[in-house]
């Protein structure tokens, strides 16, 4: 039975949708990122949840019980903010403390809770300071104190880790997630960097212009995607788009004479590879050769951006460690027949029965 439910979410500002018939579950205790650009909904949505936005139309409910006209305060969750909204005049004693007070609970279970608190987040030598005198990732420990402290078992993240530096990102990421299966804590959490996703989050609800684009589990997101934007979105460096051009039902990719799908009445298609999925030949006997543009180097690999004759997109591969290529270089690139995704290219949407056409021959390898 689902911890939270969500039931037909629709929020517009005038012409504005913001959200558009937004429907999903969460099951208790798990992890969930509402990831998606600048403007895609995700914030609107978490606010929604929290109450601090009404829906026009659709239900919430949150442990079986209709929450959604509850003012924030009778919905019994926590919220985390982008900007922490410590008190910069209180404490950091009194910041985890002023949510009991304000609820008017009993005073005799603050010292134990407090205590309590400050120990998981490592907070106690710092209690009589104020946020001023704290580290960002102080700060940030003190807001999700305040959230834990309040006991609940939902709890709303929007952008959390945003304002720190990419060192103390990836630590606080390890840190929210340890504190969340500690706790047990349903955690809905938005975020616009898929990294922060695909390494926090058991499930992720992917966003576009307000509506589910697509919401599964961070290996279906990579390895499964319903369509083109959540194939170049989720990844990095995101998937190499080619387009491929047609003659009758056969579709082609560059000059090559052999079609990559054959006897498929779908008017155009676009060829989906993962840089990590393409194999770096020697020029000479290859059937698909490219120049190489550039090339940059990350210590464990190098991303080497291709081109290909008579493909305008340019083509990026990822290869183990430093290699050594120079820009104008001649490579002849191959891939598995298995790790091609095909892509109508009008829609968008994932063309599976195309696919599986693809897989229909014996061969491993595609060129």
């Amino acid at each position: 039975m689902s911890h939270l439910a969500l039931q037909h979410i629709t929020k517009a500002w005038g012409d504005n949708v913001a959200l558009s018939d937004i429907s999903f579950s969460v099951a208790e205790g798990s992890f969930v990122a509402l990831l998606g650009p600048s403007g895609c909904g995700k914030s609107t949505l978490l606010r929604t949840i929290a109450g601090l936005e009404n829906a026009d139309s659709g239900t919430v409910h949150f442990r079986q019980r209709d929450i959604t006209r509850l003012p924030p305060s009778q919905r019994a969750l926590s919220m985390v903010f982008q900007s922490y909204a410590l008190f910069p005049h209180l404490s950091v004693r009194e910041n985890l403390l002023f949510g009991l007070r304000a609820r008017g609970e009993d005073k005799t279970q603050f010292a134990a809770r407090l205590a309590r608190v400050s120990e998981l987040m490592a907070l106690t030598p710092l209690l009589d300071r104020l946020p001023a005198q704290l580290s960002g990732g102080q700060q940030q420990r003190v807001a999700l104190g305040r959230a834990v402290i309040a006991n609940h078992t939902l709890c709303l993240m929007d952008e959390p880790l945003s304002n720190l530096d990419a060192r103390l990102r990836q630590s606080m990421r390890r840190e929210i997630r340890a504190l969340q299966q500690q706790l047990g804590l349903t955690l809905l959490y938005v975020t616009h960097d898929q990294t922060e996703a695909m390494s926090m989050a058991d499930r992720i609800i992917l966003l576009r212009d307000g509506q589910i684009e697509q919401h599964g589990t961070p290996d279906e997101l990579y390895n499964q995607p319903a369509s083109l934007f959540v194939a170049q979105f989720i990844g990095a460096p995101p998937m190499n788009i080619l387009p491929l051009h047609s003659k009758g039902s056969h579709h082609y990719l560059s000059h090559l004479s052999t079609p990559v799908v054959r006897d498929c009445d779908e008017p155009a298609l676009s060829l989906g590879l993962r840089a990590e999925d393409i194999r770096i030949t020697a020029p000479d006997n290859a059937a698909l050769s490219a120049r190489v543009i550039s090339h940059e180097y990350m210590g464990a690999e190098t991303l080497l951006l291709c081109q290909l004759a008579g493909v305008q997109e340019p083509v990026t591969v990822r290869v183990a460690g430093l290699q050594p290529v120079s820009a104008g270089s001649q490579l002849g690139l191959q891939w598995p027949a298995a790790r091609q995704y095909l892509f109508a290219t009008h829609s968008g949407k994932r063309c599976v029965t195309a696919e599986q056409q693809l897989f229909m021959g014996e061969k491993k390898v595609a060129v």
